[in-house]
């Protein structure tokens, strides 16, 4: 068996989930090479750390080398933030987006005013008001088909 196919196989193998015939090729190497033994036992020592879910024991003594050597390091990068140049854009953004939409809810609701078509006059004499159409016969009763319902076509 390579070293790669029990690498594959090693995980399964400690979970119980191969079948006789792998189980048997993954027992004949670890009978036969220290190396698999090894990987199986590291495999084994990682999985048992996952099950209890817990860190290992750690004492003073361990930490105080841990942060002493931190504070031994001449090179310390202190964290630097990034500023964006472009913080200004999405308020700005969303801005335009609310100006567009109340624009267009304002427009919406308006409606054009009424074609006029006819014109008044006051007669200064008699103080009478007088109306004259504007718009040939003809066209005015061309622009009440487009409007009528009773002159679409089905």
């Amino acid at each position: 068996m390579s070293h790669e196919e029990f690498s594959k196989l090693i995980g399964p193998y400690l979970d119980g989930e191969l079948s006789a015939e792998e189980r048997e090729k993954v027992e004949k190497c670890l009978a036969d090479s220290a190396d698999c033994r090894q990987q199986a036992s590291d495999l084994e020592k990682i999985d048992r750390l996952a099950r209890e879910d817990s860190p290992p024991a750690v004492s003073d003594d361990e930490w105080q080398d841990v942060l002493s050597s931190v504070r031994r390091t001449e090179k310390v990068v202190p964290f630097e933030t990034v500023k964006s140049r472009r913080r200004w854009l999405a308020p700005l953004a969303g801005l335009a987006a609310l100006l567009c939409i109340g624009l267009f809810l304002r427009s919406a609701g308006d409606s054009p005013p009424p074609k006029k078509d006819w014109a008044s006059t006051e007669d200064a004499t008699t103080g009478t008001e007088s109306r004259v159409d504007t718009i040939d016969p003809e066209e005015k009763e061309d622009e009440n088909q487009e409007n009528d319902p009773r002159f679409d076509e089905e």
